[in-house]
């Protein structure tokens, strides 16, 4: 493929890419604030254990029927 080709192509992912990043940093710098670093905001910490004893009790229930 000649540059001719793939430059347009480099160019829109170049431009896509430097959109994302600067309209997506500031919300995600929000949200690692927010989290305090740890990405799990405060109401999801019982959704998020709920999902983990769901997934333990299914390996338990998997491993016993083997």
């Amino acid at each position: 493929m000649s540059l001719q080709r793939v430059g347009p192509i480099l160019l829109a992912i170049g431009v896509g890419v430097g959109t994302g990043y600067y309209v997506f940093q500031p919300l995600l710098r929000e949200y690692e604030h927010d989290t305090h670093g740890t990405w799990v905001l405060p109401e999801d910490r019982e959704r998020v254990k709920k999902l983990e004893e769901k997934h333990q009790h299914n390996t338990q229930s998997d491993a016993s029927s083997s």
